[in-house]
């Protein structure tokens, strides 16, 4: 069982240490312009409107909003807003009625406290392969990630240009998602009851395949494999 509250309190520590002791304005690679105070920057914010929503049980005011400040100052605006989070999270009941932005998800503040987490650990990732070694993610986490960003940001989107159908899979975690193209265009189905033989597959260790969905590394990177028909595999532009 993931402890979400453990992942994402020991991945903002990291984060807060980096930023603390690097250069801010270091570029955060596959974030365009972007660098690591942008990253840090718009967490923060995220954080804290994620808790603002859990705590009030409302998505009533403002969406999230990207720090202006900077250095030592950002740094602990950011760690305010963390712990704020986590202890928003820590009291808040999974199962409790909680509204989000994803249509078909349950309204419940367990898709909050999943959506942070995942969030966090990418936007650390982001921070730390642009300030030290990127750490590992476990398996079941990882695997976790792609399962809720294929249904947020996936799912429910209307840019998707996938041409036939395509699996995706863990090789060191027992998950696979079967990705086709849905009767409205721009739109997937995942996992349909009448699930088609894929025409191709993307296949890797989790925190890697994860690392592809959202656009941080390439297909070409070396944990992960391609097979069947390398342009239906091409056709899927994550977001």
């Amino acid at each position: 069982m993931i402890d979400s509250l453990a992942e994402i309190s020991a991945a903002v520590q990291r984060i807060s240490t980096l930023a603390r002791v690097g250069d801010l304005a270091t570029p955060a690679t596959g974030l365009g312009r972007w660098n690591v105070r942008d990253v840090v920057a718009h967490l923060g914010g995220v954080h804290r409107w994620a808790a603002r929503v859990v705590a009030t049980g409302s998505r009533d005011g403002p969406g999230f909003t990207k720090s202006k400040l900077d250095g030592a100052e950002l740094c602990d605006w950011f760690d305010e807003g963390a712990m704020h989070l986590l202890s928003t999270l820590q009291t808040a009941d999974p199962d409790a009625p909680c509204p989000n932005f994803n249509p078909g998800s349950p309204n419940t503040n367990a898709f909050w406290i999943r959506r942070q987490t995942h969030e966090t650990l990418v936007h650390c990732f982001d921070v730390e392969r642009a300030l030290a070694k990127p750490s590992p993610i476990a398996a079941e986490v990882a695997a976790d990630g792609i399962d809720e960003y294929l249904d947020t940001f996936v799912r429910t989107r209307g840019k998707q240009t996938l041409t036939a159908p395509l699996r995706l899979t863990t090789t060191d975690h027992p998950a696979s998602w079967v990705l086709a193209p849905a009767d409205r265009s721009g739109r997937l189905e995942i996992n349909s009851p009448e699930e088609p033989e894929p025409w191709a597959e993307i296949a890797g260790p989790a925190m890697p395949l994860l690392l592809v969905a959202w656009q941080r590394i390439s297909t070409n990177d070396a944990e992960i494999k391609v097979s069947g028909d390398h342009a239906v595999a091409a056709s899927f532009r994550p977001f």
